[in-house]
């Protein structure tokens, strides 16, 4: 009887911890898209200090950032159900192609990756057309899974 009363404990213990872990509390969602827009805003400042870099060390510095910032924003942790919509800009379409979306992340985390390896080589022109390419993933992104800004 005993063992039974443990085993069904135990059970129960489970169930209740996946039960959490399946369904993120509104908490979560909120704190999920507060940690999204921080990474996605710190990514557009670094975005528009590489636009205006004159030398290809604050460039490298810059994509570290984006790189390491695309790297977080892959975690699925960031994007759990219900955590779009609100204050944030996330469109649900998200939700409802996120390999898609992955897919894109990865472009831009390979295409950032490429950016700093062609300025860590000095050359100033080959970064900026290195540039292009890693904004253009980024872009393709916003325009698929981002809600335009209100003017």
């Amino acid at each position: 009887m005993k063992r039974t009363l443990t085993v069904v404990s135990v059970i129960i213990a489970a169930s209740m911890f996946l039960a959490g872990v399946a369904m993120p509390t509104t908490a979560d969602a909120q704190s999920a898209a507060k940690d999204r827009v921080a990474l996605m805003k710190l990514n557009g400042k670094n975005m528009g200090k590489i636009k205006k870099a004159t030398d290809t060390q604050t460039i490298v510095e810059a994509a570290k950032v984006i790189n390491a910032n695309t790297k977080k924003l892959a975690s699925a942790d960031l994007w759990p159900a219900g955590s779009g919509g609100g204050e944030t800009r996330a469109k649900m379409e998200i939700w409802q192609n996120m390999g898609d979306f992955k897919a894109k992340l990865k472009a831009l985390e390979d295409s950032s990756a490429n950016l700093i390896k062609v300025s860590m080589g000095g050359d100033l022109g080959n970064s900026k057309k290195a540039f292009g390419a890693m904004a253009k993933n980024c872009g393709g992104c916003h325009k698929v899974y981002q809600v335009p800004k209100k003017r």
